[in-house]
């Protein structure tokens, strides 16, 4: 089962252990959709980065799907632990790539909204089993 979810806050807090970013398709791609609405693109950043590694090595660990960590952490208090002040948060779970994830997302207005939102100016993406997490960051 195939499951989306989208939540824009500010700031946050949560340790899980840490895994290798993905790179390549999912990050070209974002800016390649971020250009074509005339948005400058997004640069990775090793504090969104880790915030998305420890949300998503959470979720798969303790088996669940949300943007509250496990501990009951938000996503701005995950963003606040890294440094950033603010930020989004796309969250996916089931059989994806790299590629499928982003689509996913980009056909998703809430999870689009937030690839395209202006104000961002950096992104990590994590995969840890079936969970994938985008984290966004304004400041970081």
């Amino acid at each position: 089962m195939r499951a989306i979810l989208i939540c824009l806050m500010l700031g946050g807090c949560v340790a899980a252990p840490s895994i290798p970013e993905v790179s390549g398709s999912a990050g070209g791609d974002v800016n390649v959709y971020r250009q074509a609405a005339g948005l400058p693109v997004l640069t990775t950043s090793a504090a969104t980065r880790r915030a998305a590694e420890r949300h998503a090595a959470d979720m798969a660990r303790a088996g669940f799907f949300s943007h509250d960590g496990s501990d009951g952490s938000t996503m701005a208090d995950r963003l606040r632990a890294v440094g950033c002040t603010g930020g989004a948060e796309n969250i996916a779970a089931g059989p994806y790539d790299r590629v499928t994830v982003l689509e996913a997302w980009m056909d998703s207005p809430g999870h689009r909204a937030n690839i395209l939102n202006p104000a961002m100016r950096t992104y990590g993406v994590a995969q840890s089993g079936d969970r994938w997490v985008m984290v966004l960051g304004m400041d970081c």
